[in-house]
């Protein structure tokens, strides 16, 4: 029964040498800044697009899962409208609470880890489930930030940021290749270019666990409103998790239950790591609140998916 046990959580077990590797780098100061951006580059503008092309090209689509999407897109902009209450009733009153309720973390960890247990075999799986929120945190959420940042709001240059984006760019090939409208011939060169696509891709997860490690930063000072933000927020979503995969996944759509570990994982995900970049950086309480929550929801939800493949398997 134990070595059973333990096998179901091996998987993981290189993601976290990783993650503790880079936390030790850090220590050394074995990146300067500008290293540490070059890492974080390699993996947002060619690691990481090459593992969503794939991921996306190979989803299964079908017309009735439109409402998996909605749904999950929904319970977004529910926990946005969540916030304020959710903040008064655990004493939270920093400015960012609100834009660290909706979306999750999947491209820089989701995803490495649903790859870690479940393979990229699977990977369309995931992308399907990932879709709702994906449309969320590139709308909703950006527009939101860039209002609170004081930036001036014109939507043709939110829109043309948003679909030049490497990560977007590639979701959006990735799709049209799925829908058979972009149609690449098999040949050689093709053959070649996969096997380019899939090395990138394959650097995704260490380079991410590295990254993550190494950008750890937790301030005393914000650590109890961090804690009570990821413990709300993870209550909540696990409710919101069930009642999807139960009343959706399962019953109308009987969906495979691999669908269903995809919902729960990415319900356990951190909120967006674009909260940090589009934050008010001039507001030290902002900037520290959003870092110590988002590193360490990072370890938590680590071992929370841990902990979800244990029991449901």
């Amino acid at each position: 029964r134990k070595v059973f046990m333990w096998e179901r959580i091996l998987p993981a077990l290189p993601l976290l040498l990783l993650f503790l590797l880079g936390y030790l780098l850090r220590k050394i100061s074995f990146f300067d800044e500008g290293g540490l951006k070059a890492l974080k580059r390699v993996v947002s503008d060619l690691a990481l697009p090459a593992l969503l092309f794939g991921a996306f090209r190979s989803l299964e689509f079908n017309r009735s899962y439109l409402v998996l999407i909605a749904a999950i897109f929904l319970v977004c902009v529910i926990m946005l409208i969540l916030a304020k209450p959710l903040g008064a009733i655990i004493k939270v009153k920093n400015e960012a609470f609100p834009f660290m309720m909706g979306g999750f973390e999947m491209g820089m960890l989701g995803y490495a880890l649903f790859t870690s247990f479940y393979g990229e075999a699977h990977l369309g799986k995931m992308a399907l489930v990932d879709l709702g929120q994906v449309l969320f945190v590139f709308t909703v959420l950006m527009t939101l930030l860039i209002r609170h940042k004081g930036q001036h709001f014109d939507l043709g240059t939110l829109v043309l940021r948003i679909i030049t984006s490497p990560v977007m760019i590639a979701i959006i090939l990735g799709l049209l290749a799925n829908a058979r409208i972009l149609v690449l011939r098999s040949n050689a060169f093709t053959r070649q270019l996969d096997e380019v696509l899939d090395i990138l891709a394959s650097l995704t997860m260490p380079l991410i666990a590295l990254s993550i490690g190494y950008g750890i930063r937790i301030t005393k000072e914000s650590l109890g409103s961090a804690l009570k933000t990821i413990v709300a927020r993870k209550v909540v979503l696990i409710v919101f998790a069930v009642v999807i995969n139960l009343l959706i996944v399962r019953l109308a759509l009987k969906m495979d239950r691999i669908y269903e570990m995809a919902v729960l994982l990415m319900f356990l995900m951190p909120s967006p790591f674009i909260v940090s970049i589009y934050i008010d950086d001039k507001k030290k309480n902002l900037v520290d609140y959003v870092d110590t929550t988002l590193s360490l929801d990072s370890v938590i939800s680590i071992f929370a998916v841990m902990g979800a493949v244990l029991l449901l398997g």
